[in-house]
């Protein structure tokens, strides 16, 4: 037994002193980029030096971690973490010069301000992998500015902090010709086939935006095949339907009015023609456009249109203004237990949400654990044929949410609480206790904002 313990004291002890001769070494080679070098390069090289791709940056880059010991661990790590995050996007815009996108951006901010990358198991043994305070500082104020001159984020100050979410704008520029014709198509029946069904339908502008349905039923009856997402703030997303196969607000349109179940349009021809047996509305109509009704012209209405559906002054917004007794103590700490866990990371931006798609069931296994798997719980997989991209999903915005439940793409959460609850397991593997369940409730409830003038309202799911 002595001699076995002997042995195990040797082995600690020659493991502790290569770790502290590891960070030792570290703490020599681990130096900030010269800063003859442009911010952009000081960037791409903390990324390539730092082993960025090795967690981040696919199975490609897997064959790196094959070591002793730590391999297995780092392995795990990085199939997740190439689901949270893919560094090499990030490397590919900087070198070809473009903006890198708002939602990794807010993803990086997280873990460069709290420096919580890379774990102590990947950073022992890459010892220029660590964010020093010099890195930190180079990182940051390249991405304040990034965000700034690419995305039109505020550049944060000492009296006005950064945010993950910003405030709705009162109003967006707008052709309010367009607008009209496109509030009048939004309500028109005879979009849909049989024409008993309206974009208005199932998605009421007195109830979130949405219609509380399970699953909203289309022309001639026909059940969908996803929870239907509310209509407002639209316009501040990046991607449309659940599995994000479109980026434009008119691609959405027209793929909504020549889809069989939603509006049963085998073509927009069948559109056009019933519209123009109107002479009252084709007059109208080509008043704007001259050309006359077009499957261009109808989309383009009604994505104008969806540049007044937007509900500004939330009381959440007063907040990030600067009124602190805008929202309540409850929610403040709710606020804060969101941004903590790493609810902003995916729901940010003035939508709070859809401008990224995200695995779900990052952190916990979400399907295997409910019914058989359908076709819809694919996600994007159903877009791309992707085999990284089954259970990907847009993250959906969480204006107004209070009013928008069910949640989900498949409506499987009937209330915040649940939604909450499960997202924080199954994305974030935290387990809430209630007290903060509803707290974090508290605060989705202050997103709720006005339209034309007044807060919106509709049953709240309880």
């Amino acid at each position: 037994m002595k001699h076995f313990l002997s042995i195990l004291w040797k082995i600690t002890g020659t493991l502790i002193i290569l770790i502290g001769l590891g960070f030792f070494i570290a703490r020599v080679i681990n130096v900030a980029p010269s800063n003859k070098l442009s911010v952009q390069e000081q960037v791409v090289t903390i990324v390539e030096e730092g082993g960025c791709f090795v967690c981040h940056g696919g199975p490609d880059f897997y064959p790196n971690i094959n070591v002793p010991v730590f391999g297995h661990m780092i392995e795990k790590k990085a199939e997740k973490g190439v689901r949270y995050a893919n560094a090499f996007s990030v490397l590919m815009h900087l070198n070809n010069d473009e903006a890198v996108d708002e939602s990794i951006l807010i993803k990086m901010q997280k873990v460069i301000s709290e420096r919580s990358m890379p774990p102590l198991s990947y950073s022992i043994i890459h010892w220029k992998s660590a964010i020093i305070k010099d890195k930190q500082k180079i990182l940051l104020h390249w991405l304040y500015d990034h965000l700034s001159t690419e995305h039109d984020w505020p550049v944060p100050t000492k009296e006005r902090t950064f945010e993950p979410i910003i405030p709705v704008p009162d109003s967006l520029p707008a052709n309010l010709s367009k607008v009209n014709l496109g509030r009048i198509l939004f309500n028109d029946p005879r979009l849909s086939a049989d024409s008993t069904v309206s974009c208005a339908t199932c998605h009421k502008l007195d109830q979130g935006g949405a219609d509380n349905m399970n699953f909203s039923l289309g022309a001639f009856a026909q059940p969908g095949r996803y929870s239907t997402t509310t209509i407002f703030n639209a316009a501040f997303q990046q991607f449309f339907f659940w599995d994000g196969r479109v980026s434009s607000l008119a691609l959405q349109s027209a793929l909504m009015l020549t889809d069989p179940v939603i509006m049963g349009n085998e073509s927009f021809e069948e559109i056009t023609d019933r519209l123009e047996a109107d002479p009252d509305f084709t007059s109208l109509f080509t008043a704007t456009y001259t050309e006359g009704f077009s499957a261009e012209n109808i989309t383009d209405a009604l994505a104008e249109y969806h540049k007044v559906l937007i509900t500004p002054d939330a009381p959440f917004d007063q907040f990030l203004k600067g009124d602190g007794e805008a929202i309540s103590p409850d929610a403040k700490k709710g606020y804060d237990l969101f941004k903590k866990i790493g609810c902003a990371s995916c729901h940010n931006g003035v939508a709070i949400g859809g401008n990224s798609l995200e695995y779900m069931g990052l952190s916990n296994k979400f399907f295997p654990s409910r019914d058989k798997v359908q076709l819809p719980d694919l996600g994007r997989y159903r877009v791309t044929g992707l085999q990284e991209d089954i259970y990907k999903f847009k993250v959906p915005g969480l204006r107004n949410v209070a009013l928008t439940y069910p949640y989900f793409h498949n409506s499987s959460a009937p209330d915040l609480e649940t939604a909450v609850k499960t997202m924080a397991f199954y994305q974030r593997d935290k387990t809430l206790t209630l007290k903060e369940i509803r707290e974090v409730v508290s605060f989705l409830r202050t997103l709720t904002g006005t339209f034309e003038g007044k807060l919106l309202t509709g049953s709240i799911g309880e």
